[in-house]
């Protein structure tokens, strides 16, 4: 069994932690009758962190699909928060929670930038390449 570079285990247990966490907080919330989401945002935020689940078992499988979406999402999620930065958009508010969002903002773009560096180094990428299989 190929033993899993600590970048990749990081990761892989960040996702896991995101989606587990997002997932159970709202389903919580929901069960409390807490939650003021509306109902396309909470079924944004279950996608989103059932997503992040598996994407953090993908890249403990080494598999390619997780590597090249968690790659497209991460620029993806630099962008969205680079314009919403420049106040190019903005959210209504439905996605928010107790942590400011100019802080979880700088954060993600830390956690992202920092994702895609190491994913894009030339000895875990090849990981990556190397399985073209399904989880």
């Amino acid at each position: 069994m190929n033993k899993i570079p600590k970048g990749i285990l990081l990761l892989s247990t960040v996702e896991i932690a995101i989606g587990l966490i997002t997932f159970t907080t709202l389903s919580f919330s929901i069960a409390l009758n807490f939650n003021t989401k509306p109902l396309n945002i909470l079924i944004f935020v279950y996608v989103t962190s059932t997503l992040s689940f598996f994407l953090g078992i993908g890249l403990l499988r080494f598999n390619r699909q997780a590597y090249e979406l968690l790659m497209f999402l991460a620029w993806l999620v630099i962008l969205s928060k680079i314009l919403i930065f420049s106040k190019i958009i903005e959210l209504n508010g439905a996605l928010e929670t107790i942590i400011p969002s100019n802080y979880k903002n700088f954060v993600s773009i830390i956690y992202h930038c920092l994702l895609l560096w190491y994913l894009n180094l030339r000895n875990v990428k090849s990981l990556f390449l190397k399985h073209k299989g399904i989880v």
